[in-house]
């Protein structure tokens, strides 16, 4: 039995009063984030908060002022962990989305939201990923691109087709045939010691480990180039990666192409997340 925050009262995970007309369930009307504790506080937690309200933004759904307070999330997570018997990290799920009322045109611009959370174990830095480019599916570009919504049909053909194929993730291009993503992360690689990573414009989410790695590495005097880029150019790195708010991990195959796996650059994209 675990413990959820519904609209800011703490209940059982099997006693929240969802309705049958919940635009979250009908419509997928609406918005997450995912976010990691890291030594005592919410890693990234401001970030996560101005996406969040770009994204409500975008879908004209109301935040409550809590939502805004970055103090408020501490206080919550400290909560649940406590009622969930959690002692070490989390891994935190924030879903938004907007009350029931109309068909596809909402009646509102009302919200609900939830907050949960399970534990969380980082990522084995042994682990290096055999992956493909997807064949199934291609990433739309549209208003809300940058952020998660509840709507997720494109990343679960996406898993389907991992499943099918056996393979651990799958490289994503949009409609034009640009490389946008991984299934649940950002992708960068190395050529020539300059590090490449998909525009947001390509369709991509806008990920908050993506933005901090960035930053860190152009702190760091690395040359970063957000650019536009296709199948080829992935197949002709040096290297490889996939990155999100959890960590950063190597990519050891695409098809049939073999990287070299130089742990030095996963390494230095995990400073970000202690920057």
């Amino acid at each position: 039995m675990s413990y959820i925050l519904y609209n800011n009262e703490v209940t059982k995970s099997t006693k929240t009063p969802l309705s049958i007309n919940d635009r979250g369930l009908q419509y997928g009307d609406g918005i997450f984030e995912t976010m990691i504790t890291y030594s005592g506080h919410i890693r990234f937690i401001k970030d996560h908060i101005d996406r969040l309200k770009r994204g409500a933004k975008e879908l004209q759904l109301d935040l409550t002022d809590e939502l805004l307070d970055p103090e408020y999330y501490f206080q919550v997570v400290k909560s649940l962990k406590k009622k969930n018997n959690i002692e070490g990290e989390c891994r935190i799920k924030l879903m938004l989305w907007r009350k029931e009322g109309g068909l596809y045109t909402p009646s509102g611009t009302e919200s609900n939201f939830m907050i949960s959370i399970i534990p969380f174990e980082p990522k084995l830095e042994t682990n290096a990923l055999n992956v493909d480019f997807a064949e199934s599916i291609k990433v739309p570009i549209t208003p809300v691109s940058f952020c998660k919504t509840l709507s997720s049909l494109t990343y679960t053909f996406a898993g389907l087709e991992k499943k099918k194929r056996e393979l651990d993730d799958l490289i994503l291009f949009n409609y034009e045939g640009y490389v946008a993503e991984t299934i649940s992360g950002n992708v960068f690689w190395v050529k020539d010691k300059v590090i490449y990573t998909p525009k947001v414009c390509v369709g991509c989410v806008s990920g908050i480990g993506r933005k901090n790695i960035i930053v860190y590495l152009e702190s760091k005097g690395y040359k970063v180039r957000k650019v536009t880029a296709r199948k080829v150019d992935l197949l002709d790195a040096d290297a490889l990666l996939t990155a999100n708010v959890t960590g950063v991990t190597m990519i050891k195959k695409v098809g049939e192409k073999h990287y070299k796996i130089i742990d030095a650059w996963r390494k230095l994209f995990e400073q970000a997340y202690q920057y």
